[in-house]
């Protein structure tokens, strides 16, 4: 199937690693033309150097602040011209007791993960009309449907899914699909990494991390293992492309099975 993604101008954030990373990789096989942000500088150009026969611009970029947000998307559409997709990817998440969830914490959470979405989105709709047309993917998550536990992520997530929602409507009339991709657990820093889930998640419950994972795993995904960032990533790039641009206004549940709701 041709996608018709050869020479679209793809902006995603949260690049630099994790899901973001395997979006770039698959867009950089459509031939597209990436613009890539996170505050990981390194970390992106580390991941240009590894894309060949494609374009890259790279910016370190501070999505829960709204002047590093306009001055991203001024400086890419100022190299292209033009931008026809939009990822929102950023994200991060924190295990906590509910009843003692520090506010503050919250607060940068919904900065980063609900904020940041619509703040980007709103930037790129003037090049969107001016196109006549583009897409954006959402990354949300199943815990956007369903409790998780996690207190910020999980209130974050269903605005997420709102928002794709309200976008969606709001966007049909230019020509533009909002849709959102809503992963499982996924194979990636956010687990793996030293103090994150997976360290979150042998404190809570006394295994070491590893055991953890793993348990959490076979407990709770019927296909008994997380998600590979490549396969969120296939999902995020089917729904910009332009077979998939009927499709709008999804919350697409991209989990091994988690998530049994009819709705």
């Amino acid at each position: 199937m041709n996608l018709g993604l050869k020479n679209r101008v793809v902006i995603v954030t949260g690049a630099a690693s994790g899901i973001g990373k395997a979006v770039a990789q698959g867009y950089a096989k459509e031939k597209a033309i990436l613009a890539l942000a996170d505050i990981n500088l390194k970390g992106l150009q580390e991941l240009k150097k590894s894309l060949k026969d494609v374009e890259v611009y790279v910016e370190k970029v501070d999505v829960t602040d709204a002047k590093s947000c306009e001055t991203f998307v001024k400086n890419v559409a100022k190299k292209y011209g033009r931008i026809d997709i939009l990822i929102n990817n950023a994200g991060t998440a924190k295990m906590g007791d509910m009843a003692t969830f520090p506010e503050e914490t919250f607060r940068q959470h919904a900065e980063l993960m609900m904020y940041a979405p619509v703040r980007l989105t709103n930037l790129c709709i003037p090049y969107f009309k001016k196109n006549g047309w583009g897409s954006v993917v959402n990354t949300a998550s199943i815990f956007g449907k369903q409790p998780g536990g996690l207190i910020s992520y999980d209130t974050i997530k269903a605005a997420d899914i709102m928002i794709t929602k309200d976008y969606s409507s709001y966007c049909a009339a230019f020509n533009v699909n909002v849709n959102a991709v809503c992963p499982g657990p996924v194979d990636t820093p956010l687990w793996y990494a030293d103090g994150q889930l997976g360290d979150q998640l042998a404190g809570a419950t006394g295994m070491k991390k590893k055991e953890a994972i793993d348990w959490f795993a076979k407990t709770n995904i019927p296909m008994g293992r997380y998600a590979k960032p490549d396969e969120i990533a296939n999902a995020v790039i089917f729904l910009s492309s332009v077979p998939a641009h009927y499709i709008t206004g999804v919350a697409l549940n991209v989990d091994g099975g988690m998530v049994k709701s009819t709705i």
